[in-house]
């Protein structure tokens, strides 16, 4: 392989040879998870971009070599989400966050996901400001929002909020606003947000809110979509636990799943965004490795779809959502047992069984710990018998 060849120049404490041998030690695991995944992603292109990644950016590069089974989990993240980090299409990134490295999925990339799945055809999401004429029809008719485009943001008023639209693709559409309020309330469960050393920023909330808003809306609206494929739940696992955006830094108790269920309002899943016109992001066809329309933001009504019919607005729609509503008083011993089956169920389609120890080491303690690691052993005994009667 060449790609740790392409560039000679050396950054700083990290060699180019370094950073080569701990992108190749990935590639095992990557190439078995793309195999089980069927993803269009391949090893040799991703291992190039994360190669230059790090080698142009030297802090990047000290934490990978620091950290190793963070860049492990981030690339084996990558490979199971079936996004590029091919940075000209902006859905996904190797970043270093609290001396870790995270593949931190773009909003883009999870409307990619969303798409790609089938479970919804089309996603828009849209800010609202206090100078904007908006009405909210319901969750399954079009709102009105009327505004003035050319216009700055601070010229439109305050940031009240975000809606997002998903249209299905039985021909429905679901609508999901979510308040100023509950952005703010997501954001204080950012572990960077809530960091108080006055000499770090206040991570990617801090230095891009508007994506960091709209990520957080998707996360809240997908809650009320079909569930087609687990890769989207997933993801979104993975940012709200080793991304820190949903949780506080520390490791996962039953306090902390307590404030992300019963905190102000549920807003662990959410909230949304900044953007003038919405962002946008349609099913399409072609394969991850060539060139994509990008899904920068359009707007209002200047959205093509492809999708003529008429009975997309027939009726309230029962989803995933409605059995979540019922269900938020669940115990929160409960959510975290939930979580640690996620994970068991993630490492027996992948066999990423390391990532499911390193995430039990890194997220749990007492009990809890003890429990995960029962678990992730009896399911890697059952993983590896089932591959011992394949080959």
């Amino acid at each position: 392989m060449a790609y740790g060849k392409q560039v000679s120049s050396k950054q700083a404490g990290v060699a180019p040879e370094q950073i080569t041998q701990l992108v190749r030690s990935t590639e095992q695991e990557f190439a078995s998870i793309v195999a089980a995944t069927n993803s269009r992603i391949t090893f040799a292109q991703e291992a190039l971009y994360a190669y230059q990644a790090m080698l142009g950016n030297s802090y990047l590069a000290s934490v990978a070599i620091n950290n190793k089974p963070s860049f492990a989990l981030a690339m084996q993240q990558i490979a199971s989400s079936g996004l590029t980090l091919n940075p000209a299409m902006g859905l996904a990134y190797l970043v270093p966050r609290e001396g870790k490295v995270i593949a931190d999925i773009s909003y883009r990339g999870l409307m990619k996901i969303a798409t790609d799945s089938r479970a919804v055809d089309l996603v828009v999401a849209c800010s609202v400001y206090s100078l904007d004429t908006f009405s909210y029809n319901g969750a399954n008719d079009e709102p009105v929002h009327i505004y003035d485009p050319f216009l700055a943001k601070h010229d439109r008023g305050e940031f009240r909020g975000v809606y997002v639209k998903a249209y299905l693709s039985i021909g429905k559409l679901l609508v999901h606003p979510v308040s100023a309020e509950d952005v703010y309330a997501a954001r204080q469960l950012s572990s960077a947000w809530t960091n108080t050393d006055p000499t770090k920023k206040k991570g990617p909330w801090d230095t891009h809110f508007d994506a960091m808003a709209i990520k957080t809306g998707i996360k809240a609206a997908r809650k009320y979509w079909p569930m087609t494929s687990p890769v989207l739940d997933n993801v979104i696992s993975y940012l709200n636990e080793e991304g820190g955006e949903g949780f506080m830094g520390a490791p996962v108790t039953l306090d902390t799943a307590s404030r992300e269920m019963n905190g102000p309002s549920v807003a662990s899943q959410g909230t949304v965004v900044n953007l003038h016109g919405g962002a946008v992001y349609e099913n399409e066809p072609t394969p991850m490795g060539q060139p994509q329309p990008s899904a920068e933001p359009a707007s209002a009504g200047e959205v093509y779809d492809h999708r003529q019919d008429p009975a997309r607005n027939q009726g309230p729609i029962q989803t995933e959502g409605t059995a979540n509503a019922r269900s938020a008083g669940r115990d929160e011993n409960a959510v975290l047992m939930e979580r640690i089956q996620q994970v068991h169920d993630r490492s027996m389609r992948t066999g990423a069984w390391q990532s499911a120890f390193d995430w039990a080491h890194a997220q749990l303690k007492g009990d809890l710990l003890e429990h995960a690691q029962k678990v992730f052993r009896k399911g890697q005994s059952e993983y590896q018998a089932k591959q011992q009667k394949t080959a």
